[in-house]
């Protein structure tokens, strides 16, 4: 896998094909890094999201009755509240998942490259690339949404130039403009590519989430099912992030020419980028 990588651009079946076969080999890696960084993400935002609702059922109420003006300072606390919980839903989904794609992302790198990584060091070394998520996600954010404001082009834009920012923080040791940087230098003249390739991935995803949903129809409607089924997407996105940490590396060695080798022939790249 790891000659296909460094000799040749890949197309998608083969990204895909390699993917699965990753996907397969880590399974339980996988569901370690599920168990500890996913399932506590998909509680917070299960929780944040039922409050979320909430919130914005007694806002409507609040709007279709009489009188809204003499309530208006209860309908300031409830909007606030409301702004508060979709800011907390945000933070835990901007800041908090990429950790975790960081740690599925450190798997693949390893298994590839013959790097013996424990998953407890993966999880540690992921949840250290925090800070570093933190402060390239908020420039990230801001831009795509002021760029969506005006036209959604130009926000679909960046999303797909930038597609690739978590990976280079987390395999290069980039942050900030620096990780946007390197993202658009994997993007350039393949903007298509990556596109029809995240696009790919999605549906794929999507398909396994809408078996998960199928197998939790009959479950009773619980905070319980939705925190399982969160969790469940987080497993199938994980073969997502797999086929991107794939195509990262592969646009890496013939784009930029870096090349992967087995860990014990070359000093482990994700090492030395992160000292310079």
């Amino acid at each position: 896998m790891l000659d296909a990588i460094n000799n040749k651009e890949l197309g998608f079946m083969e990204i895909l094909s390699i993917a699965m076969n990753l996907f397969m080999k880590n399974f339980k890696s996988i569901m370690i890094v599920v168990s500890f960084l996913f399932l506590p993400i998909s509680i917070l935002n299960v929780l944040i999201v039922e409050k979320l609702s909430n919130s914005a059922l007694i806002l409507m109420s609040m709007t279709e009755a009489e009188g809204l003006l003499e309530n208006m300072p209860a309908y300031t606390e409830a909007l606030l509240r409301f702004l508060g919980n979709h800011a907390l839903q945000m933070t835990v989904l901007l800041f908090l998942e990429p950790v975790g794609v960081i740690a599925i992302a450190k798997i693949t790198k390893g298994y590839l490259c013959n790097e013996t990584i424990q998953v407890k060091d993966a999880i540690g070394e992921s949840m250290n690339c925090l800070w570093s998520v933190i402060i390239t996600g908020i420039p990230y954010w801001i831009l795509i949404f002021i760029a969506s404001s005006f036209f959604i082009v130009p926000g679909l834009f960046l999303g797909v130039i930038w597609t690739f920012y978590v990976y280079a923080i987390g395999l290069k040791g980039a942050k900030g403009w620096k990780a946007l940087t390197y993202s658009k230098r994997l993007t350039t003249g393949k903007f298509w590519k990556t596109a029809g390739f995240i696009i790919v991935t999605s549906f794929i995803v999507s398909g396994w989430n809408w078996l998960f949903n199928g197998l939790l129809v009959i479950a009773p409607e619980h905070v319980a099912t939705d925190i399982l089924y969160s969790t469940l997407t987080y497993i199938s996105g994980s073969f997502a992030y797999m086929g991107m940490t794939v195509l990262f590396m592969n646009r890496e060695s013939i784009m930029l020419g870096q090349k992967y080798y087995p860990h014990e022939n070359i000093v482990d790249s994700t090492m030395t980028e992160g000292k310079e």
